[in-house]
């Protein structure tokens, strides 16, 4: 699931860069970009909640997770 929802969240962010250039280029009405832009933030702050900051400790040579 964590890798599905990095994915997700990738694709998200490429939206959130996509959509801005497509309406600079006549390609999407101003209300849709917004709406596109709304979305893919949700999307991602829902999907990056699930993957960011959950790094598994791996335990160093002397057995200490810490170090």
């Amino acid at each position: 699931m964590k890798n599905i929802c990095k994915w997700i969240g990738l694709l998200s962010i490429v939206v959130t860069f996509i959509l801005p250039f497509l309406f600079l280029l006549g390609q999407v009405e101003l209300e849709a970009m917004k709406q596109g832009l709304l979305i893919a933030t949700v999307v991602w702050f829902g999907t990056a909640f699930f993957w960011i900051g959950s790094k598994e400790s791996k335990p160093t040579p002397d057995g200490d997770s810490i170090l």
